[in-house]
């Protein structure tokens, strides 16, 4: 499959507006209304939709161009994992696909009940008027330190859990449920718009496909309770400002027996005062005094994985020169090795000098010769030519 970007045809650093205006024409083309009997035009509306799912998420497109879709796979808990709507293998259903399509076309998936729905997991419909439940988004803020050795934390939610009382029925037994006249039975009303039609929520049963006539007096017939638990959520090493873990099953209860909604944990990583992250690989700026650039030394530095190792400054380094230390960077959060650690040697000019560093440096001046200064020499022979007659 090409790149999301060639999937859209669309530039790398196109811009929110341009991406919408693509899909939306890319996905009229291909919509399976009026593609009917056409395969291949409902896996290209597929691939459209879960392109534009990653690339309008600026957190998401930012993953995805670091690292790629392996990047937005994220790491997988509690039986399910990676990015919902992109990434991991693509949409699992034309459902989702179709959520897409009508939240890029100002619809609300599901009929709009769940912010949540477009995080692949609010409101799916199952069979016999089963709906899975709402999925939920939390943000969990972790140190630079966390992020390079993993870590885990514990958060409360509070979630909608099947009632105790009817096991989940809304009703008090089997007798007290009837199908809903207004949707027959199917939980969606459906409108013709143009060449293809939009679904919607029934109002009267709420997406169940069924009425209840005799209601738990515990739930009044939700069939759901709400519940606050705390969850432990294990964060793997090597992950990276922007990327999302997925806790299959932690959302809301189903409704009408469907499966549970999942939770999406957002990773937010704290800037670090010394290191600075790219991809696996992290740099640090060392500085180092003129003395020691010009005739060589050895330092110890520390890693993001709080070891320290010792590193050699050869004779001669100029400012600016990076110094790798393989493998001593960040690891990578699919298991694949570790980056590298970069330094970044800052030669530092000596200030507030004593008349007598002065006049030291005066003589060292004097005995410097244009071998001393390789790229002053090469430098100033390139300016010749603006000055010559």
């Amino acid at each position: 499959m090409p790149d999301f970007y060639s999937t859209l045809g669309v530039a790398r650093g196109a811009s929110p507006e341009e991406i919408k205006k693509a899909y939306r024409k890319k996905a009229l083309e291909c919509h399976p209304d009026r593609n009917q009997g056409n395969p291949k035009a409902a896996e290209t509306f597929k691939q459209v939709s879960e392109a534009y799912e990653v690339l309008s998420d600026e957190n998401r497109r930012r993953v995805y161009d670091q690292y790629g879709e392996e990047g937005l796979r994220g790491a997988g808990m509690g039986g399910g994992g990676g990015f919902p709507g992109g990434g991991g293998g693509g949409f699992s259903s034309m459902e989702e696909a179709l959520r897409t399509f009508m939240g890029a076309f100002g619809g609300g998936g599901g009929g709009g009940e769940s912010p949540f729905d477009f995080f692949g997991g609010g409101q799916q419909e199952e069979p016999g008027g089963a709906r899975k439940g709402t999925s939920k988004k939390i943000t969990v803020r972790i140190s630079f330190e966390e992020a390079a050795k993993g870590t885990e934390k514990e958060v409360a939610i509070t979630n909608y859990v099947a009632c105790a009382a009817c096991r989940g029925l809304g009703a008090k037994s089997k007798n007290g449920i009837k199908t809903c006249s207004t949707c027959q039975g199917q939980g969606q009303v459906y409108q013709n718009r143009g060449f293809f039609s939009m679904s919607s929520t029934c109002p009267h049963c709420g997406g169940t496909g069924q009425m209840i006539t005799d209601p738990c007096k515990t739930c009044s017939g939700a069939g759901r309770t709400k519940e606050k638990k705390h969850i432990k959520i294990k964060i793997p090493a090597g992950v990276d400002n922007g990327m999302r873990l997925k806790m299959s099953g932690h959302g809301d209860a189903g409704v009408s027996g469907g499966p549970s909604g999942d939770l999406f944990v957002d990773i937010e990583v704290e800037a670090h005062e010394a290191f600075q992250r790219e991809g696996d690989d992290v740099y640090l700026d060392l500085p180092v005094t003129l003395a020691e650039a010009a005739l060589g030394t050895k330092k110890t530095v520390p890693t993001p994985l709080g070891e320290s190792c010792r590193l050699q400054v050869p004779e001669g380094t100029q400012n600016g020169k990076l110094l790798r230390v393989s493998g001593k960077g960040f690891p990578n959060v699919h298991g694949q090795g570790h980056g590298d650690l970069l330094i970044r040697i800052s030669v530092e000019t000596p200030v507030k000098l004593s008349e007598k560093q002065k006049e030291l440096l005066r003589s060292f001046e004097a005995l410097e010769t244009p071998q001393n200064h390789p790229r002053k020499k090469t430098f100033f022979d390139k300016m010749k030519v603006f000055f010559s007659d």
